[in-house]
């Protein structure tokens, strides 16, 4: 009888991380946007097939490139709680008429870098308008406190 296994170890071959789309991931998806105002609710309804994290990402990378456009808040019903639920619409879909933009532009979820201003940028106060304080010769004395 002879052995008809073989003696080598035969390692498999290591697989491409790229898919069938020539990129290394998953290949996007398309997000379905409906046609009026929507909410971030009915945005994930429409889109089961997605993860919230990456339609709160189009919809912010959307409001950026002003493909998008955040409307004014709908407030709770009365009695209800809570903050109000951020309305969007596309901006082929914006009708004047019937809908009102947001004051400031919405606050997703990303932090925002506080602004320097220069000396350069501050525009000189004429001498009628500046204060008349004078400065103190000494520094105020701290009050400490006490624990009794």
């Amino acid at each position: 009888m002879k052995n008809t296994k073989s003696t080598k170890s035969v390692k498999p071959t290591r697989r491409s991380q790229k898919g069938k789309w020539g990129h290394i991931g998953a290949p996007p998806k398309n997000t379905s946007f409906p046609k009026g105002t929507f909410t971030m609710a009915t945005l994930f309804t429409r889109n089961k097939n997605q993860c919230e994290l990456s339609l709160r990402t189009k919809v912010e990378k959307g409001v950026k490139a002003g493909l998008i456009l955040a409307l004014i808040p709908k407030k709770q019903p009365a009695g209800g709680v809570g903050r109000p639920k951020s309305v969007f619409v596309l901006k082929e879909f914006f009708i004047p008429s019937k809908m009102e933009l947001a004051i400031r532009t919405v606050r997703l979820f990303t932090a925002t870098l506080p602004v320097v201003v220069t000396s350069r940028e501050v525009a000189a106060v004429p001498a009628s308008l500046a204060p008349s304080i004078p400065a103190p010769s000494s520094p105020a004395p701290v009050a400490t406190p006490t624990i009794g």
